[in-house]
């Protein structure tokens, strides 16, 4: 499965970022471009990184992540993770940089 994202805006104002496929260092720059990106350009309250066809994420993509999240909250955004695999909340888990993803 190749790798893509893209995002929404809900009626709340919350954007919706929809991740596919592996997450991994070759690709977690793209995902973290658009969260910067919809953070800028937005500025919401939430942000929501959808996990829920994501097969694969690998220990350097949760770091880059999270220095992402980190970044966001600085502005004021908050990113939240969600809808995560079974698979990929264990590795969310065990690096412990994220809590349970779910909201």
């Amino acid at each position: 499965m190749s790798f893509s994202v893209s995002s929404s805006i809900e009626h709340s104002g919350a954007v919706v970022i929809s991740v596919r496929g592996t997450v991994e260092h070759t690709t977690v720059a793209s995902l973290c471009d658009t969260i910067n990106h919809d953070v800028e350009q937005h500025r919401p309250a939430f942000v929501y990184v959808d996990l829920q066809y994501v097969t694969y994420i690998d220990a350097a993509a949760v770091g880059a992540l999270d220095a992402c999240r980190r970044s966001a909250r600085n502005g004021g955004t908050s990113v939240l993770l969600r809808n995560a695999s079974a698979a990929v909340d264990r590795t969310l888990q065990l690096s412990g940089m994220f809590g349970r993803p779910g909201g």
